[in-house]
């Protein structure tokens, strides 16, 4: 017998997006900070829309009414 595990299948863009968008209202609820341009900020909030077949995402740091992509942001390590 082979002690070989089949490889799992490759993360499609939608389950990326899906995991970034419960890491982003994990961060939201949490109030766990996350870095932007080098900075630390805290999220305001997140503002989702349908568009053709997918959904699209958009995030608002605290104090900043600019709407940003969630992939323009860094999630701090912590300890749970």
């Amino acid at each position: 017998m082979s002690g070989r595990s089949p490889t799992p299948a490759p993360e499609t863009p939608a389950e990326a997006a899906y995991k970034l968008d419960r890491a982003v209202l994990r961060a939201i609820h949490t109030c766990q900070p996350v870095l932007f341009e080098g900075k630390q900020h805290h999220l305001h909030g997140m503002s989702t829309q349908v568009l053709g077949g997918g959904v699209s995402s958009v995030i608002y740091l605290m104090g900043d009414a600019t709407p940003r992509e969630p992939s323009e942001i860094t999630f701090l390590e912590h300890a749970e």
